[in-house]
């Protein structure tokens, strides 16, 4: 059942807008991003998301940043932790620090009411990484979203 319009717009008011980003590159690995463009006849803008679309964004941000990247924009603790264990081997251990940066990273932003699940899974096609797989609940939102990010141990990529 759908949620009645008014929670819906507190709900997409919530979660606000952002400037749009296209992630290009290999599909999943949120790595390559550009400006999203809207088009329009004889036009060209910088696109917005808003709603679900910026949920996603918002996360892929959050978990793809550097822990203290942001300090000197006065957001020490924005982002994760997870990026120090680069050159790390792909053994438990360094999978459940994964898990443990990711859930320190997310419990930080307040449009997640609840982290109903995470885990960071080995890779065997590809031994150097692991997928973090999460699902959260949003504030004012009944639905899961899930989120896969590939995380390469790896140094230099």
């Amino acid at each position: 059942m759908k949620p009645p319009r008014a929670d819906l717009d507190i709900l997409m008011k919530r979660l606000g807008r952002d400037i749009g980003l296209d992630f290009g590159g290999a599909a999943g690995w949120w790595e390559e991003v550009d400006l999203l463009v809207q088009r329009r006849p004889g036009k060209r803008d910088i696109g917005v998301v808003a709603d679900l679309a910026a949920a996603d964004q918002l996360l892929i941000n959050r978990l793809k940043t550097r822990r203290g990247e942001l300090a000197a924009l006065g957001h020490p603790d924005y982002g994760s932790r997870h990026h120090e264990l680069l050159g790390e081997p792909n053994v438990e251990r360094t999978r459940n620090l994964i898990k443990r940066h990711v859930l320190e990273c997310l419990g930080h932003e307040p449009r997640i009411d609840r982290i109903l699940s995470c885990t960071v899974e080995g890779q065997r096609s590809e031994p150097s990484t692991v997928r973090i797989v999460v699902t959260v609940r949003l504030i004012d939102h009944d639905d899961p979203l899930n989120l896969v990010v590939p995380f390469s141990l790896e140094s230099g990529l």
